[in-house]
């Protein structure tokens, strides 16, 4: 069975941004058989409101747009994150009421329709500390980065989802060790 770790969080302006400026830490990983074969973080800058479930979802999205890159389709998945709502969202347990946490949701519903066994678990944030600390590295890394002492320029980044959130940093591995050929044929 493969396991999708997910984690995001929202830090508030930070010294160097704008106050309107807001940056969500993301962060993924993807184990089979207690080994980790694939991870990921990034982080998004808030142009308007956006809280930490918006965090939480960028989370999901790319590991799940992750787990099709690799080709796991047909195989059973479990998908973990500390997001109770989240969770409770994406199995309908849940109301959505923010017009962006809807668009969110759609896209992760979309993407998880691509998949035949998926499970959605909450598990406690102790219990998905590997994931936290890829959010939280993408925050760090940021502070290293030359841009960390100005003001994105918006016309130069792309927008995603109506222009209120827009992508600084994206990291995307697969272990090199893991082939996409494995998880055809080695499941």
């Amino acid at each position: 069975m493969y396991i999708l770790q997910f984690d995001g969080m929202l830090r508030s302006s930070s010294a160097g941004w704008p106050a309107h400026l807001g940056l969500l830490g993301y962060g993924w990983l993807i184990k089979k058989n207690d080994v980790e074969i694939a991870y990921g973080f990034g982080i998004f800058v808030r142009k308007c409101t956006a809280g930490s479930n918006v965090a939480e979802y960028l989370a999901l999205i790319e590991g799940l747009e992750a787990l099709a890159d690799l080709q796991i389709k047909d195989d059973a998945v479990e998908i973990r994150g500390d997001a109770k709502c989240v969770i409770d969202q994406m199995t309908g347990q849940a109301a959505l009421s923010s017009p962006l946490t809807i668009k969110l949701n759609q896209h992760a519903q979309t993407l998880a329709r691509c998949f035949s066994a998926l499970t959605w678990v909450w598990v406690p944030r102790r219990e998905n500390r590997h994931a936290d600390s890829l959010s939280r590295r993408s925050l760090r890394n940021l502070r290293y980065s030359p841009y960390w002492d100005q003001e994105p320029n918006q016309s130069e980044l792309p927008s995603f989802y109506g222009g209120r959130l827009v992508p600084l940093v994206d990291l995307r591995v697969h272990h090199p060790m893991i082939q996409a050929s494995d998880h055809l044929t080695n499941h």
